[in-house]
């Protein structure tokens, strides 16, 4: 019998770098885009983000910019840093310290440009495409860090850890959270202008953004290609599982049952599988017995070989 070939830990090595690298270039890119999506549309709008970054544009609109948000991000998030490494893997942990890093020292760059000219916010239609947009924007970014091993920092820690430990929608806990900070804009905004309806529009739009930024996020950590739970009730059972295990490569289990109506002894075959083989399965199912009963069931995660899960 043939031994597998050994792969050289040299190149094991150089690939493994090449990935981590790859990794860090996109987190690059996508923590940036987050920064311009702050500095260019949320600032001149009048919103906040959410988290920690939230926090920050909101003293920093109460204070007249005197305490700029990037401070509070560096400040904020080095006890959640801390939380993070004693609950987290410490290559989270060190990809999470560089984005937010790179993440402030962005902030604090591009607040110096004057990037409120491009954008003229005065139009309450572009106001709100503005926001959109840039929700859109942040939700995408971050889901693609968390996706890649990392985080934002800020509430996204205190969020994974809750995701960790109870599988809660990470951007269910965020909206949740974020929630309170949009109202505390809204009031702040009534007060500074004197204006119940400018705190209102605030608030309401901060609100709107972190709806979009959670669906965006939701939508990318669960990817277009979801799993489906399958359950085939068929007496032609023996014939149906071999057909999907050597065409579609997919796992399956024989749950023994008994029908109530019938009082007869069945097999009920259980298989998980991602959307895209979904039609596949579906056609060798019914070409073997087209009489057979599937249910099929999203599934919200599922955690082993052959399937992904949240870093």
């Amino acid at each position: 019998m043939n031994k597998p070939k050994r792969i050289p830990r040299g190149k094991m090595s150089a690939k493994l770098v090449l990935k981590e690298l790859k990794t860090v270039l996109l987190m690059t890119l996508m923590i940036t885009v987050e920064a311009l999506a702050v500095t260019l549309l949320y600032t001149p709008s009048g919103v906040v983000t959410g988290g920690v970054t939230g926090i920050g544009m909101l003293i920093s609109y109460a204070t007249g910019g005197w305490f700029p948000s990037w401070l509070f991000v560096v400040i904020a998030n080095t006890p959640l840093l801390i939380l993070a490494f004693r609950h987290l893997h410490l290559r989270f942990t060190a990809y999470t310290l560089y984005v937010t890093v790179l993440f402030s020292l962005e902030l604090a760059l591009f607040s110096n440009i004057p990037f409120h000219e491009l954008f003229d916010v005065s139009e309450p239609a572009w106001r709100v495409v503005c926001v959109i947009f840039g929700a859109v924007t942040m939700g995408f970014s971050g889901a693609v860090i968390v996706r890649l091993g990392g985080s934002t920092g800020g509430l996204d820690i205190v969020a994974l850890i809750l995701n960790r430990k109870y599988s809660i929608s990470m951007g269910s806990i965020s909206m949740s959270m974020n929630v309170v900070i949009a109202l505390a804009l809204g009031v702040l905004q009534a007060i500074n202008q004197h204006s119940l309806r400018a705190g209102v529009e605030g608030g309401a739009l901060s609100i709107i953004a972190l709806f979009v930024t959670t669906i965006a996020f939701n939508n990318v950590i669960l990817g277009i290609n979801r799993t489906k739970t399958l359950f085939i009730i068929s007496d032609k059972w023996e014939e149906i599982a071999p057909e999907v295990l050597n065409k579609v490569h997919r796992g399956v289990t024989y749950i023994p049952c008994r029908g109530a109506y019938t009082n007869t002894e069945k097999t009920l075959v259980y298989i998980l599988t991602k959307t895209i083989e979904l039609g596949s399965i579906r056609r060798l199912v019914l070409e073997k017995d087209p009489k057979a009963l599937i249910s099929i069931i999203d599934t919200r995660e599922v955690i082993g070989k052959g399937f992904s899960a949240v870093n």
